[in-house]
């Protein structure tokens, strides 16, 4: 597939173009590059060949890569960029002189279909076509170039009339879905607006198609000619009944609606990654946290120097405690992750280099423990895995607060005003250590949302956006903005439309949150009377508490992985059965689902030696590290199994992805079963046994499991992380972390259906469970319960009893039909909408 790469002046511009165009990707992903602005903060603006031709390899591809540049130097730097490039990529580069907006677009639409360099540089030549010919322009512009595939011109030509129902007829978007949707097809394609036939256009041209202009209600002819015309026009039929994939929009602005601006071009919003829910108005406050700066010195005393450091690094330690603690008052699961911090600071590899540095070297501790942070830094870095790619820099946070301190520099924090804080990126002291009075929410350049400030940002209830690149230094402190931690956009200066409609969004965002708490201790009933379970998700004592107060039905996730963190041994039989008996006595006879240990590669535990491994996420962890360390998985089976006396737990095991591997682990559970009542301590006659359904080959073969567990519960993060080779939080692949995605739908139905036969039941306990598009989804297609943080609770069960389960199984069977989670998603808000309408 042919990529793009834009050169700009401006960041800003290039991030709006880019934008635009994944508007109008409905089908294959295009991959685009920028290239754009300097590095010199006096003169930002300006373009460089360097940065040109690293953008160029980033997207390479030997079917092509088109460059597109806005004006003067641009044009003069990538020819220079080009002319760096190896010889054999030369011929593979393209530099086209359209217009970098409306070529950009035409190109995307043409690349995503499969068309060749010489096809997409010919359409975004174009792509002014049908603006001169809305505006009547006198400029000559070439012809529509015909479709290359050949067409028997013998074949009958068919036809069909359609009517366009969109609000704001075929503009960029169903103009879009249009062209590839005709693109599927070999038949030769045109189209025309009723009463002008005689100007018929490619209907596989999005130039050609856009320049027609057709509005609301207007009709337009269709006709093809070929092998499958037929089938051709019944699909662009279909697609024309469906609105183009348009949701009716009133024009007043409403909970769901944000004026057209949003809709149709986004001009003025930057897109990110949602990292945590909810809205926020106010002024950016600009945050540019510095490394502390460190001079080489020679030294005398290496001792002194070491002595130096460990006082710092106790200090820190301390510190790092504190915060821990503080964060643990309410959300204990969370405060672990200073447990990292804590470990590095104690490493006694990290500091036995840190000696070397100092004796062989004989300089001072600031710059030997700055080397070692770099150096640990880096071999985070370094690893394919996102997720570890992360951490690196938990390291240069704690790292830097230990230079702080050894060289007397000042790094904290502090607001002096109310405001959106932008920055670079924040670490978890840093997230965790801002007053919460004055942030309104989060928005950084870098970051994902499983890195740790992401995490905070959730826990403590701050609206965050990250991940949304170089454009967002471009922006200057006081500068008005509006942060959408659902959408995962922030709007730069917005009109007073925009901010109108997010204001009323908010109030009513509020409104049902308040509405929703008071009902949270009524049961989820579907209108047709279908109780759903709508159970919390767990990872301590307190978080037991929460879920009650929130009006969780049980818990459908407990983490024991709280229990074996921040410590140097692993938990006894003792302390975990306490623990266990203490959640389970909070939550009475309502039932408990306890997960056995999910640690390994991503979540090491200190005192569980492991290799290294390239890829964390497929290697040994959650069940694959229980039954590989018998000694810890036995002692917890031993206290879960104890805990289950005069309580309703359930125990789950994770990340099965093998038969073997469930009847091990279930082998396992009856023998310490077994041994129990031979020691005649006591514990429940009956107790159920599930499995998380969180790889495709469990899904796959969900019916050869069914029989030997009790129930299912879906993970759902991590089911489409496999199926879709997506990793979370890689905002390269964003696009395909969803959910909603077919691919993840049709495993679900084939695991509710498996566990129907066979009477089990099934919960979905990842995100999804508490995503409003998907709860209609998951109920069609036969979920009994749904999991999720205590905090969401009483808005899913609100949702619930707004909705109809033969309803809502009619709308999953159409969702199961469709081609991508984009389309899924805007059915699904179509139906709420009517809903909410009613309500």
């Amino acid at each position: 597939m042919v990529s793009i790469v834009l050169v700009s002046h401006s960041p800003l511009l290039a991030a709006g173009i880019v934008e635009m165009a994944r508007m109008v990707m409905q089908q294959a992903p295009v991959a685009i590059a920028v290239a754009a602005g300097t590095t010199n903060p006096e003169n930002p603006l300006g373009t460089d060949a360097s940065k040109i031709r690293q953008a160029i390899e980033e997207v390479y591809t030997d079917d092509g890569v088109l460059v597109l540049m806005d004006l003067g130097s641009a044009v003069l730097s990538a020819e220079m960029a080009v002319d760096f490039l190896p010889e054999d990529k030369r011929s593979h580069v393209r530099l086209c002189a359209a217009p970098i907006v409306e070529g950009t677009i035409a190109a995307v639409v043409q690349a995503s279909l499969g068309a060749s360099l010489d096809r997409v540089t010919a359409e975004a030549m174009e792509a002014l076509a049908g603006k001169q010919e809305s505006l009547r322009s006198d400029v000559q512009v070439g012809g529509t170039t015909a479709t290359t595939q050949q067409v028997d011109r013998e074949a009958e030509t068919l036809q069909t009339h359609l009517v366009v129902g969109n609000r704001l007829g075929l503009h960029a978007r169903p103009a879009a879905l249009f062209v590839q949707t005709a693109g599927r097809f070999l038949a030769d394609i045109r189209i025309a607006r009723a009463g002008q036939e005689s100007r018929q256009v490619n209907a596989k041209s999005f130039n050609a198609v856009a320049s027609l202009g057709i509005r609301q209600n207007e009709t337009i002819i269709v006709s093809a000619r070929g092998p499958d015309a037929a089938d051709a026009l019944e699909a662009l039929r279909n697609l024309a009944a469906d609105k183009f994939g348009e949701a009716d929009e009133p024009p007043e602005v409403g909970y769901d609606v944000l004026p057209q601006r949003e809709v149709e071009s986004l001009v003025g919003a930057l897109r990110g990654i949602a990292a945590s829910p909810g809205y926020a108005i106010g002024q950016a406050v600009v945050l540019r946290p510095a490394e502390p700066q460190v001079e080489r010195r020679s030294i005398d005393d290496p001792e002194a120097e070491m002595f130096r450091l460990l006082a710092v690094l106790k200090s820190v330690c301390d510190s790092t405690r504190s915060l821990r603690d503080q964060i643990a008052q309410q959300h204990p699961y969370e405060a672990a992750i200073f447990d990292a911090y804590l470990l590095f600071l104690n490493d006694p590899e990290v500091l036995a280099r840190v000696r070397q540095i100092i004796e062989e070297e004989r300089v001072n501790a600031e710059w030997a423990w700055r080397a070692v942070v770099h150096e640990s830094a880096g071999s985070f870095e370094a690893i394919e895995d996102d997720y570890m790619r992360a951490r690196a820099a938990d390291i240069r946070d704690i790292g830097a607060q230990v230079l702080s301190r050894l060289t007397g520099q000042t790094r904290s924090i502090s607001l002096d005003q109310v405001g959106i804080v932008l920055a670079p990126d924040l670490a978890p002291s840093d997230t965790a250590s801002l007053d919460r009075s004055k942030v309104l929410g989060i928005c950084t350049e870098r970051g994902s949302p499983t890195s740790h400030s992401a995490i905070l940002a959730r826990t403590l209830g701050i609206p965050a956006v990250v991940g949304i690149g170089a454009a967002l230094a471009q922006i200057g402190p006081g500068t008005s903005l509006i942060l959408d931690g659902y959408e995962g956009l922030v709007w730069v200066a917005p009109d007073q439309q925009i901010v109108d409609a997010y204001t009323l969004r908010q109030a009513q965002w509020r409104d049902a949150q308040e509405q929703a708490r008071r009902a949270s201790t009524a049961p989820a009933i579907t209108r047709d009377g279908v109780p759903i379970e709508i159970a919390a998700n767990i990872g301590s004592v307190a978080d037991a508490r929460a879920a009650i107060e929130n009006g969780a039905d049980g818990v459908g996730l407990l983490r024991t992985e709280f229990l074996f963190l921040e410590r140097a041994v692993a938990p006894d039989e003792t302390e975990q059965y306490e623990a266990y008996s203490a959640i389970a006595q909070i939550m009475e006879q309502r039932p408990v689902v306890v997960r056995t240990l999910d640690v390994g590669g991503d979540k090491p535990l200190a005192y569980v030696p492991m290799e290294r491994e390239e890829n964390p996420f497929l290697g040994q962890r959650a069940i694959r590290l229980s039954l590989n360390r018998p000694d810890l998985f036995i002692t917890q089976l031993r206290a879960i199994l104890r805990s289950t006396v005069g309580h309703n737990l359930k125990v789950m095991f994770p990340m099965i992805a093998d038969i073997g591997e469930l009847r091990r682990a279930r082998a396992m559970l009856e023998s310490v079963a077994a041994g129990l009542r031979s020691e005649s301590i006591p514990i429940a006659d009956s107790i159920e046994i599930g499995m998380m359904v969180e790889v495709p080959s469990a899904a796959l073969l969900a019916h050869v499991f069914a029989p030997e567990v009790d129930f299912f519960s879906i993970g759902s993060n991590d089911l489409v992380q496999y199926t879709l080779a997506a990793e979370r939080g890689n905002a390269a692949v964003a696009y395909l972390q969803d959910g909603l995605h077919p691919a993840v739908l049709v495993q679900i139905q084939h695991v509710v259906h498996s566990a129907q036969r066979a009477g089990r039941w099934v919960s979905v306990c990842g995100e999804l469970a508490a995503d409003r598009d998907a709860v209609p989804i998951l109920i069609g297609l036969g979920v009994q319960k749904l999991s999720m943080a205590p905090a969401a609770i009483p808005q899913i069960k609100a949702l619930v009893r707004q909705l109809s389960r033969e309803e809502a199984q009619h709308w999953a069977s159409q969702a199961l039909a469709m081609e991508s989670s984009q389309e899924v998603r805007q059915f699904i808000r179509t139906q709420l909408k009517a809903i909410d309408d009613q309500a």
